[in-house]
């Protein structure tokens, strides 16, 4: 049975606090601000804003349901309608979009504080995997994207739990046709993936995560081995 032990309750504690960073942060935007383009192809700020909220009332929806024994849906309308939903609100004003993203952090927390340490096990429609697998891709969601908005938190401030997990995570990013050892500088942690010709690529963890998240940190990592160039990624797992 998958139940919330200390760590999972440390992720919960991290979540809480990027939910205030991310309420404070947004308060301070204004409309030209929120019109603002972002490092992810053809989004503006409201993009990110309005992807947040609507994945919070989603997954908070997950636990709603889990908890009376059902399943619904991520999304209405699956991927197509979570696509129309971002691009239908992007272009909100500031004010319509904190609101927005509000009321996705106080229905997920709201949710989250009625499940029990055993209820993170209960089956969900996500992936169609247990609750747990929802917290694990907000808490990946809510850091990635907060970093994203373009506000001054940065791929650098990752914790190591966090760091750690986006690279294990991402590791099928990497081609399966060559070997990829990636060696990290500050925790000499080392992950290993797929079979070939070996490259290693070296870098601190949070610059490892930040590269395999198709995010831009202070530094890139580097390649040495096979090739010197770092492995063309492939898509989300």
């Amino acid at each position: 049975m998958t139940t919330v032990d200390g760590e999972g309750a440390e992720r919960l504690d991290e979540i809480a606090a990027i939910h205030a960073r991310l309420r404070a942060d947004a308060a301070a935007l204004d409309d030209a601000a929120a019109r603002e383009a972002t490092e992810l192809p053809g989004w503006s700020r409201g993009h990110v804003l309005t992807h947040l909220g609507d994945l919070a009332r989603a997954f908070a929806r997950q636990a709603r349901y889990a908890l009376e024994g059902r399943t619904v849906e991520v999304y209405d309308g699956g991927r197509p309608g979570r696509d129309a939903s971002i691009e239908r609100g992007a272009g909100r004003p500031a004010a319509e979009l904190r609101d927005a993203l509000e009321d996705g952090l106080t229905q997920l927390e709201k949710a989250w504080a009625r499940l029990g340490p055993d209820d993170w096990s209960l089956p969900c429609a996500y992936r169609d995997a247990d609750l747990l697998a929802t917290q694990l891709c907000w808490w990946r969601e809510a850091h990635i994207h907060y970093a994203d908005l373009g506000t001054g938190y940065r791929p650098e401030e990752w914790g190591d739990a966090l760091g750690a997990h986006l690279v294990g995570y991402l590791l099928p990013r990497l081609p399966a046709a060559r070997t990829t050892v990636l060696l990290s500088a500050d925790t000499a942690r080392r992950w290993e993936y797929g079979a070939g010709a070996p490259t290693t690529v070296h870098g601190t963890q949070n610059t490892l995560a930040a590269w395999l998240a198709g995010r831009s940190a202070a530094q890139l990592p580097k390649a040495y081995g096979s090739t010197d160039s770092l492995p063309e990624l492939g898509s989300w797992p």
